[in-house]
């Protein structure tokens, strides 16, 4: 296997991704994503920066509204534009290749990888909490575990599809009981009537005065608990036609093909996970946990905004497109509100975070020019890339995934990552 695709009789010896995730597994994931470590870890946060309960309480029901308002969004974005990808791809379609570039670049390097830093850095540190009951858990400690956890899972993800979404299914049953018993035992404590803060005059006994910056910071903190209501518009398509962000990055030609592809046998995107293990591993060093949520949660907030904007270029430049789904535009226009709000506050509260954040987004402007509008490299550069690539296949024995006809043809046609490549893979 020199390179490439693997190619054979139909239905003989297909290389594909696996149809592995049912409904459950889908719901799983999609439960898994929106109850993550944020409950557990971002109320803390929404706390310190409100000031007060009852302003914590409110921060919390609005943030539900504002994300509940940005599904709504979504949903008539993923029938009007039926393409996997998510957010690369609306914006793709709508604003074209950099700005699509741009969201799959923060999404690769910002996004995902920081979202599983702080999965795993709350993870060792409750682990860790029995072990140091008087003090914070050490640093080393704490950043130590969260590292062979990462592994321990890259390792699942990629040797076996059903293990992993197994693994899924037990931790989210596992966050629901947490989750349940935490109700259950705020329950006890009203029935005891031990509810005195939550009394209107002591709800809103502030500690601090919060500015509105504060209330920003508030927002992010909260936003990051509800993080993942937009991931049913990458699973939906998935269970038709399975494919992850990798590959409809690499379909577009702004991703390296070794990205979208998977091990012959295992059929995993082995690539894909060392690569967002190794930033993820590279993240985990760099700040502290709420650090790295108000970080991701600025990045998040910016892409969902952009794609939301989209919708309403979309309405005004294909005004008579079908739309099976079709909000009315004061609910996109409240989000973008709220969302120049959030954004602006959060970047003079936290200047230096937030434009951390900005400026390596901005540092794939030249990545897209030279990697991807840049067509006619010379050939030791498409050499190169062959090269690399190759040796990235024999490594971890991967081939492109194989679709349909049409599929194929699109997947091939004109990418500027792979050029030569792929030609030298079908001879």
């Amino acid at each position: 296997m020199a390179g490439g695709e693997q190619r054979g009789a139909p239905g003989a010896g297909r290389v594909a991704l696996k149809k592995e995730i049912g409904l459950v597994s889908a719901c799983a994931i999609i439960i898994g994503n929106i109850i993550g470590s944020g409950i557990f870890i971002s109320p803390k946060g929404v706390l310190e920066h409100a000031g007060s309960v009852g302003l914590a309480l409110v921060i919390w029901v609005l943030g539900g509204g504002v994300a509940a308002l940005g599904s709504l969004c979504y949903a008539e974005l993923g029938v009007t534009i039926p393409k996997s990808g998510g957010d690369y791809s609306y914006v793709t379609e709508i604003f074209g290749g950099l700005a699509g570039f741009l969201l799959l670049w923060s999404a690769v390097l910002i996004m995902y990888p920081t979202s599983l830093a702080v999965i795993a850095l709350t993870f060792s540190n409750y682990v860790l909490q029995p072990v140091f009951p008087n003090c914070i858990p050490p640093y080393n400690a704490s950043r130590i575990l969260s590292m062979v956890c990462l592994l321990l899972l890259t390792w699942v993800n990629s040797s076996s599809v059903r293990w992993a979404t197994r693994i899924q299914d037990i931790f989210t049953a596992g966050k629901l009981l947490a989750l349940t018993l935490i109700i259950i035992v705020g329950f006890i404590q009203i029935f005891k009537g031990n509810y005195k803060e939550l009394t209107p005059s002591n709800a809103f006994n502030f500690w601090m005065t919060p500015s509105v910056g504060h209330l920003a910071l508030a927002f992010l903190q909260g936003s990051f608990a509800f993080s993942g209501w937009n991931f049913l518009n990458y699973v939906t398509e998935e269970l038709v036609d399975p494919r992850r962000l990798c590959f409809s990055g690499a379909r577009e030609g702004h991703l390296p093909s070794l990205l979208a592809m998977i091990h012959v046998k295992n059929c995993t995107p082995i690539p894909a996970l060392l690569l967002c293990c190794l930033a993820t591993l590279i993240i985990m060093l760099v700040g502290d946990t709420y650090t790295l949520i108000n970080y991701v949660s600025f990045i998040n907030y910016l892409c969902y905004g952009v794609t939301i904007i989209g919708l309403i270029v979309l309405r005004w430049r294909k005004p008579k497109i079908f739309r099976p789904i079709k909000v009315n535009l004061l609910i996109p226009i409240t989000y973008l509100a709220f969302w120049a709000f959030l954004l602006i506050f959060s970047l003079y509260s936290e200047p230096v975070v937030c434009g951390v954040g900005l400026i390596i987004i901005l540092t794939g402007v030249p990545v897209f020019f030279l990697g991807v509008y840049w067509r006619n490299k010379p050939k030791c550069v498409n050499r190169l890339i062959e090269s690399l690539t190759c040796w990235g296949q024999k490594l971890c024995f991967v081939v492109y995934p194989q679709c349909g006809a049409a599929e194929e043809e699109e997947a091939s046609s004109g990418h500027s990552w792979r050029p030569v490549s792929e030609r030298a893979a079908r001879k």
